[in-house]
């Protein structure tokens, strides 16, 4: 297979030319996300254009997906244009704070940026993805919360202290926590990240916890398998 693509069973993507590569991040929260319902889904923060291509494979959704920096906007419609749900998916040069769009969504879907140390990655795509330096805690919350329909509900994933961070956040804005995978590295580990979703009516939060592998490198828990296995092409790389 040709190492600039990541392949999945019904779909590619390019990733040669971006800071930020396919992961184990995105790729979990996309197989993750509930789409029962959703006509409409906003990706906010799109990079390749994997989350939203993920999304259209688990709905009929109508997809909007927004990118700050025009470059990987570019690079995430060109991977749409190689799926099979291309005209269903709409990329965007924007930030999330200047989009006002004529409607709100069903599903919000984000892996957002997380890093918040005074250390910057000297690319400014690879800073613009992993640091929280063009939307923040803040920003996501206020913003995801405006542009979220009465019934919809948003999906994020962060590291465990921005997790609590963002619960915190959000809550302000009269979002309610809905759900929560504490995401593991093995069975020995403790949770590195946490998937959540919110919606803006109280409902009993269901709480999972799962491990990415077992013990070893690339041994895979059945459950990660199990959540993954409708996206990837073999076992997981």
């Amino acid at each position: 297979m040709d190492k600039d693509f990541f392949y999945f069973k019904e779909f590619k993507i390019k990733h040669n030319n971006t800071a930020m590569k396919v992961g184990t991040d995105g790729v979990l929260l996309g197989a993750y996300v509930d789409c029962t319902g959703a006509k409409n889904i906003l990706d906010i923060g799109t990079g390749t254009g994997l989350i939203a291509i993920m999304m259209a494979q688990k709905s009929n959704a109508e997809i909007d997906a927004i990118e700050i920096i025009d470059e990987v906007r570019l690079l995430a419609r060109e991977n749409i244009n190689m799926c099979k749900w291309k005209n269903r998916i709409t990329a965007i040069t924007i930030d999330l704070q200047n989009y006002y769009p004529d409607k709100t969504y069903d599903l919000i879907v984000s892996n957002p940026p997380f890093y918040t140390t005074d250390i910057i990655a000297p690319d400014k795509n690879r800073a613009a993805a992993r640091h929280n330096l063009s939307l923040t805690i803040e920003d996501l919350a206020i913003h995801s919360s405006r542009l979220l329909s009465k019934n919809g509900r948003l999906y994020v994933i962060y590291p465990v202290k921005e997790a609590e961070i963002f619960s915190k956040e959000v809550s302000k804005h009269g979002l309610l926590k809905i759900s929560e995978l504490f995401v593991k590295p093995n069975f020995t580990k403790n949770p590195v990240r946490i998937i959540m979703g919110f919606s803006k009516t109280a409902s009993e939060i269901i709480s999972k916890t799962i491990s990415i592998e077992k013990y070893k490198r690339h041994d895979y828990s059945d459950e990660f398998r199990e959540i993954t296995g409708d996206f990837y092409y073999k076992k997981p790389e």
